[in-house]
C-alpha cells in the first residue's frame, strides 16, 4: 500500500463526503416547493429513524464486506438520494430521498475511521492516527463551513440545482473512495473475497456475537462510548436553539449563518490544537473538555447575543479536541475485524441519548418561557459528568 496516496484519498473523501450545499437551506428549499412544516418534519423523522436503525448494521457490512466498497456504495447512495430530492414529485419521494441520505451517511460513519486506522496499522504507524484524523477533521470542518455559505447561492441555483450540486460532490466522494486501497490487517480480512454469498448469514451471526463479547469484555471501550455520547449532546442542540435566542435578541435572519461559520473555524482550530496535546489520562482531558462544552452550552442558553453566538464556537472547539483522543483510544481498545461495527455503536449511543434529550431540552424551554433554559440544564449534566470523571481520577490516584 502506498500510504501517502492512501491518505490523500482519505482527505479528499473526508472533504467531499461532508460538503453539502443543501444542509443549511434544505428546509427553505422544500417549503418553497409547497411542502408544509409538518411534512418537512416527517421527512426529518424518516432520516433519523433510518439513521438509528442502520447505524450498527452498516458498520457490520463494512467489517464483513470491506471498508472500501462500503464507502463507494455510500457515495453512490449520496448521488441517488440527491437526485431523488431534486426531482421528487411528492412527499413519499422526499421521504425516500431522506432515508437514502441517512443510509449513505451510515455507510460512511465508522467505516472511514476504521479504514484510516487500519491503513496506518498496516504500516506500523498507528501512533500517527491523531495527526491524520486531525487533518481529516480540518477538511471536514472546512467543508461544513463552506456548506454554511450555500444560502448565498440562492440567486444562482434553483432548488433542483442545489441538490444536483450535492449529487456531483457525492460522485467525487465515491471516486475518491474507489481510489483507496483496502487495508488488510488480519487473516479474516484477507479471506473476505473468498467467501460466497451463502456464507454471509453464518458470518454475520458470528460477527454479532464476537462484537458483543468484545464490547462486554472491554471496559475502556464502554467508558469511551458513554463519554462520547454524553459530551456530544450540546453539539447539535446549541446550534439549533442559539438561532431562536439570537432572533429573539434582535438579530436579522441574514446573520444567523455566522455562529455556524465560526463554530466550523473553531472546530478546525480545536483539531489543530488537539493533535499537539499528549494527555496522560483520558479522564483528565474529558474533565477539561466537559467544562468547556458545558460553558458553551450555558453561553448559548443564557448569555447576551454576542456571548450567546460564542456558545457553539466553544462547544465545537472543545469537542474537536476530545474526539481526536477518544477515537485514538477507542481504536486502540478494539480489534481490527470489529472496528467499524464498534465505532458505529459509538455513534448509535449518541443517537439514543438524543432521542429523549432533544424534546426534553425544548420542553424545558417551553415550560420556563426561555428558549435557552434547556441548554442550561444540559450544561449542568455535562459539567457533572466531567466532575465525576475528575473525581474518579483522584480516587484512582490514591491507590483505590
Amino acid at each position: 500500500m502506498n500510504l501517502q496516496k492512501q491518505l490523500r484519498c482519505v482527505y479528499l473523501h473526508a472533504f467531499t463526503s461532508t460538503l453539502r450545499f443543501t444542509d443549511a437551506v434544505w428546509v427553505a428549499l422544500l417549503a418553497a416547493r409547497g411542502f408544509t412544516l409538518a411534512q418537512i418534519g416527517l421527512a426529518e423523522g424518516v432520516f433519523h429513524g433510518v439513521s438509528l436503525l442502520c447505524e450498527v448494521p452498516s458498520g457490520m457490512a463494512a467489517d464483513l464486506l470491506g471498508r472500501r466498497r462500503t464507502l463507494i456504495f455510500g457515495g453512490a447512495l449520496g448521488v441517488v438520494s440527491a437526485a431523488t430530492m431534486a426531482f421528487a414529485p411528492s412527499l413519499a419521494f422526499i421521504c425516500a430521498g431522506m432515508g437514502l441520505k441517512a443510509l449513505g451517511y451510515n455507510l460512511l460513519s465508522g467505516t472511514t475511521e476504521a479504514l484510516t486506522y487500519d491503513s496506518l496499522k498496516t504500516a506500523g504507524r498507528e501512533r500517527y492516527y491523531i495527526k491524520v484524523d486531525a487533518k481529516a477533521s480540518i477538511f471536514m470542518k472546512l467543508a461544513s463551513a463552506l456548506g454554511a455559505l450555500a444560502s448565498l447561492l440562492a440567486g444562482v441555483l434553483t432548488s433542483a440545482g442545489y441538490y444536483l450540486a450535492d449529487a456531483a460532490v457525492s460522485a467525487v466522494s465515491a471516486l475518491a473512495a474507489a481510489n483507496l486501497t483496502e487495508p488488510v490487517v488480519t487473516d479474516e480480512q484477507a479471506a473476505r473475497e473468498k467467501h460466497i454469498l451463502q456464507e454471509l448469514p453464518a458470518r454475520l451471526r458470528v460477527h454479532i456475537l464476537d462484537s458483543l463479547d468484545c464490547l462486554c469484555g472491554s471496559t475502556p471501550a464502554r467508558r469511551i462510548i458513554i463519554a462520547d455520547a454524553v459530551i456530544s449532546l450540546p453539539s447539535y442542540l446549541t446550534s439549533m436553539f442559539v438561532q431562536q435566542r439570537l432572533t429573539q435578541q434582535g438579530w436579522a435572519m441574514e446573520w444567523l449563518f455566522l455562529p455556524g461559520l465560526l463554530a466550523g473555524a473553531a472546530g478546525m482550530a480545536g483539531a489543530s490544537l488537539g493533535r499537539r496535546l499528549h494527555p496522560k489520562r483520558l479522564r483528565a482531558l474529558y474533565f477539561g473538555c466537559a467544562l468547556l462544552v458545558g460553558t458553551g452550552a450555558l453561553l448559548a442558553g443564557a448569555a447576551p447575543a454576542l456571548l450567546c453566538a460564542a456558545g457553539p464556537v466553544l462547544v465545537q472547539g472543545a469537542l474537536s479536541v476530545w474526539f481526536l483522543h477518544s477515537m485514538q483510544r477507542l481504536n486502540d481498545a478494539i480489534p481490527s475485524d470489529r472496528r467499524a461495527t464498534l465505532i458505529s455503536v459509538d455513534s448509535m449511543a449518541y443517537s439514543l441519548l438524543m432521542i429523549p434529550a432533544s424534546p426534553l431540552v425544548g420542553l424545558v424551554g417551553d415550560l420556563t418561557g426561555q428558549a435557552g433554559a434547556g441548554l442550561c440544564v444540559l450544561c449542568a449534566l455535562v459539567v457533572v459528568s466531567g466532575l465525576a470523571a475528575a473525581g474518579k481520577t483522584r480516587y484512582n490516584g490514591r491507590g483505590a
